[in-house]
């Protein structure tokens, strides 16, 4: 008998966690401009797809590449990072659309979309738009329950000893554009060494004393990535890719530079692997 209550104990937990995990909870949806079963960016128009179907059903939905919201740069959690994969099929076409959280864990997984149409784009846009039938049922509506989470996070995160009453008054007179620069920034520095993907070409950055190498996988040593006083923001000194840049909430790292030839800033993502 207490074998079958604990059974049913722990089966209630299990099932009280996954409810406590929706997708109402976070802000943003980041698509990427490529699947791995894919082998260009937006290949088909899928990936564009992907970001219609998802405003379609009322989430605020970026592309990678595009310009980010302040607070989603300062707080990458507040965004879901979305994936299509495609399953195995004799003759049939079939993606899964998942979500995943800041830290990898899954929150969203929807059911097999399917086709039998023979032309790729006709039957990968089919079992997209299956699978997002899924997605319709979530009925999404954003309630800031992460991104209020978040904030208690951070806050406790840089809580420091309790202020005298000299500090207290410098404090009271701290201009807001300095609290800012205490949030805790994105740091995805902590590893050795990481791959990122940019036009098909695979890059690896390599902690240094100054900052970082910057290597095209393709054709060895490209430049250096300089580490500048304020927080989260690098110099790029690499050929065509020099500029400025920066980490966003996803470990990505943006770049900007001018083109050469229109003159115009341009900016780049390095999409983390």
């Amino acid at each position: 008998m207490l074998r079958v209550f604990l059974l049913v104990l722990a089966f209630f937990m299990v099932f009280s966690g996954n409810a406590q995990k929706s997708v109402n909870d976070y802000k943003y949806v980041i698509v990427p401009t490529r699947y791995n079963f894919l082998k260009k960016d937006d290949s088909y128009q899928l990936n564009s797809l992907t970001q219609f179907l998802f405003k379609k059903y009322g989430f605020h939905a970026i592309l990678q590449g595009q310009e980010l919201p302040a607070d989603l740069i300062t707080n990458g959690c507040k965004g879901l990072q979305a994936d299509v994969t495609k399953n195995s099929g004799l003759f049939i076409t079939k993606l899964v659309v998942t979500l995943k959280d800041c830290n990898g864990r899954e929150v969203f997984a929807s059911a097999e979309g399917t086709s039998k149409e023979k032309d790729f784009k006709t039957a990968y846009h089919a079992a997209l738009r299956d699978a997002f039938k899924s997605v319709e049922e979530l009925n999404y509506s954003y309630n800031g329950n992460a991104e209020s989470g978040a904030q208690s996070g951070q806050q406790a995160a840089i809580q420091a000893p309790k202020p005298t009453t000299v500090e207290k008054e410098s404090a009271v007179s701290t201009p807001k554009s300095q609290e800012k620069e205490l949030q805790p920034q994105p740091n995805p520095t902590a590893k050795e060494s990481s791959k990122y993907l940019l036009n098909g070409n695979t890059y690896t950055l390599k902690k240094t004393s100054f900052g970082f190498e910057l290597y095209q996988d393709q054709s060895g040593t490209k430049g250096k990535i300089y580490q500048l006083e304020r927080n989260n923001s690098y110099l790029i000194n690499a050929g065509d890719l020099s500029g400025s840049g920066y980490f966003d909430g996803f470990g990505n790292f943006v770049l900007e530079r001018v083109n050469p030839v229109t003159d115009k800033v341009i900016k780049d993502i390095l999409a983390r692997q």
